[in-house]
């Protein structure tokens, strides 16, 4: 099966501006708290670093090209990698899944699985893309089956009560929206050159600052939440 086509560039905003909102999602946590994390769908790991200063970590990733690298990188430094959810036997403190739960065709027998992975006072964090106007063949690329809306994504998570809800790259939708008008073949992954993941990073820059202060819109070119078991 041909691998999903990510950026390979770990600088490229967009990883950059994931890892800024995932801390600020942590950060309202105990950190005490999550000293068991399993991250699904961990890609080329940019998170894991992060996560690995909470505790020990463990991912699991089905993409045979990510495994590759990631068994090259690691250098043992994560407890285990699994390759399917029926060999995890662990329940965790915290599950991190961004980016993971578009590409899931089967995704209620998916979430029944994570909810008996979650410890009874654990946290899920999930990051999705939004909205159905915004589906172009980037998506078709990604393999995605469905871009969310906060309905769909309760829908979806329902044994889950959500705790805390995030927009994501708000600033840049518009944009966004008008590239997949004017061009529904638009790539999303570094080919723009550095000048411009400049600029996009510091446009990432002032969301994280914006929810510093308590400014928090809960819509975006993606949306991110918390949850808790119900």
């Amino acid at each position: 099966m041909k691998s999903i086509p990510l950026e390979k560039d770990l600088d490229w905003w967009w990883y950059r501006a994931k890892e800024n909102l995932l801390r600020h999602i942590l950060s309202k946590e105990n950190r005490d708290r999550y000293k068991n994390i399993l991250e699904i769908g961990p890609g080329y790991g940019n998170n894991l670093k992060l996560l690995s200063s909470y505790g020990d970590v463990d991912i699991l990733e089905t993409d045979n090209s990510f495994i590759k690298y990631l068994q090259m990188n690691l250098s043992g430094e994560y407890i285990k990698s699994y390759q399917k959810l029926p060999q995890i036997l662990n329940k965790y403190d915290l599950i991190i899944m961004l980016d993971v739960l578009e590409h899931i065709e089967k995704i209620k027998e998916f979430m029944k699985t994570v909810n008996h992975l979650l410890k009874k006072d654990g946290l899920l964090i999930i990051g999705v893309p939004a909205y159905k106007s915004l589906w172009s063949e980037h998506d078709v690329n990604l393999k995605h089956y469905r871009r969310y809306s906060w309905k769909t994504l309760r829908e979806d998570c329902s044994s889950f009560r959500i705790k805390n809800r995030y927009g994501f790259n708000y600033l840049t939708l518009p944009l966004r929206f008008l590239q997949i008008k004017l061009n529904p073949k638009a790539s999303t992954t570094k080919t723009h050159g550095d000048f411009v993941n400049f600029i996009l990073y510091k446009i990432s820059e002032i969301e994280k600052y914006f929810r510093i202060i308590g400014i928090n819109p809960k819509f975006g070119i993606s949306i991110y939440a918390s949850f808790v078991k119900k």
